[in-house]
């Protein structure tokens, strides 16, 4: 289904399994929720790789009204090179005004 009324999303799985093709479909999914102005993902101490870093980054860029993101990935196995495909889904968030 699509949320297309949701305007916050708070996502917290800290100490699970969840790897970077988990994020293929969190991509897609943030990214059909067009009316969400904050959203804050915690994903600590997981197995996340960060290959599919790119499609979260898409998502999040389809969110317009975005004025709130914070993220947070400790403890999982990400490189810097995966960072710049999500930095520029980012980017596309014009109404930003505050990133964690």
């Amino acid at each position: 289904g699509r949320c297309t009324q949701l305007t916050d999303l708070v996502l917290m799985f800290c100490r699970n399994q969840i790897t970077g093709e988990h994020f293929l479909r969190l991509g897609e999914g943030i990214g059909r929720c067009t009316q969400l102005t904050k959203i804050v993902l915690h994903f600590e101490v997981n197995q996340i790789t960060g290959e599919h870093f790119g499609r979260l980054g898409e998502g999040i860029g389809r969110c317009t009204q975005l004025t709130y993101l914070e993220l947070r990935f400790p403890s999982n196995r990400i490189t810097g090179e995966h960072f710049g495909q999500l930095g520029e889904g980012i980017g596309r968030c014009t109404q930003l005004t505050r990133l964690w």
